[in-house]
């Protein structure tokens, strides 16, 4: 069994018709069962709508047809804050083939779970998908073998580049220019969040247990790296990671800047460098 979990929120709604159908589609060809788990956050701790209301959000993507197979956690301003790094933390499986971190800014590749059913790795592990050209040269182990000689990511790459938005169809066609999954056992830990697949039987928790959010994939790459738990690459198939993506932010005025979200994003970060500091 393989488990797919996502954690939503409400200002990232108008994203999600276009992941899901890529979920779908990639679930067509899973030779394992998949098991769908989704948090749809409708909390306004740290974002408010400019019109309406926060939980009405998701009326644009709740009646997708892959919905009706899947289990959906809600979490409200009736509960505590909560967020993706408090879901990454607890949703993890660890019986399970693969727990893989779905994002709302990330379309699936069409064989993904194909991949993911017939690999044979005999030991724990986390397992990435290839990134297209990023922002500097720390990220060149995990980009793409094709796009690893080009400069650092600018607009003119295009879709090539991690900053700039690409669809299902140009992810399918950039993918379809390859030939069989090529992996690669990594020398270092490099972990982009969006699309990682944790093996079974992993050390856990591999998240500070009071980090809500903002850098939980540094926490559970630092984790992994410290416990030396192997990263394999799928090194020619890109993830549709959009970074910059058009509806990312629907609804809201607030940002990053504002002082409620820098307060929560400092306890995370501290959160996260006293866990690690405690082995």
């Amino acid at each position: 069994m393989i488990l797919y979990q996502q954690h939503i929120m409400w200002y990232e709604a108008e994203m999600l018709n276009e992941t899901l159908t890529s979920l779908q589609k990639a679930l067509e060809y899973s030779e394992l069962p998949v098991k769908l788990s989704f948090c749809f956050n409708s909390q306004t701790y740290l974002e408010t709508p400019i019109k309406g209301s926060s939980k009405s959000m998701f009326d644009v993507f709740n009646k997708h047809p892959i919905l009706e197979h899947a289990e959906v956690v809600y979490k409200t301003d009736q509960d505590s804050f909560y967020n993706i790094g408090d879901w990454r933390r607890e949703v993890y499986n660890s019986n399970a083939k693969y727990t893989v971190w779905g994002e709302s800014d990330t379309l699936v590749p069409v064989d993904y779970f194909y991949t993911l059913s017939n690999l044979q790795i005999d030991e724990p592990h986390i397992l990435s998908l290839s990134s297209r050209k990023m922002w500097d040269s720390s990220w060149t182990v995990v980009e793409h073998t094709r796009l690893q000689s080009l400069p650092p990511t600018h607009d003119t790459l295009g879709i090539l580049s991690c900053g700039n938005y690409i669809n299902y169809d140009q992810l399918i066609e950039f993918n379809n220019q390859d030939g069989d999954i090529s992996i690669e056992k990594l020398p270092i830990t490099k972990v982009d969040g969006s699309l990682l697949a944790l093996s079974s039987n992993l050390p856990h928790p591999f998240i500070s247990p009071d980090q809500h959010f903002v850098g939980e994939d540094t926490c559970a790459q630092l984790f992994f790296a410290n416990k030396k738990v192997p990263q394999y690459h799928i090194t020619n198939r890109i993830k549709g990671h959009n970074y910059n993506h058009p509806l990312k932010r629907i609804n809201t005025n607030s940002t990053r800047d504002d002082s409620i979200f820098k307060r929560y994003a400092d306890e995370s970060r501290q959160a996260m460098t006293n866990f690690l500091s405690h082995g």
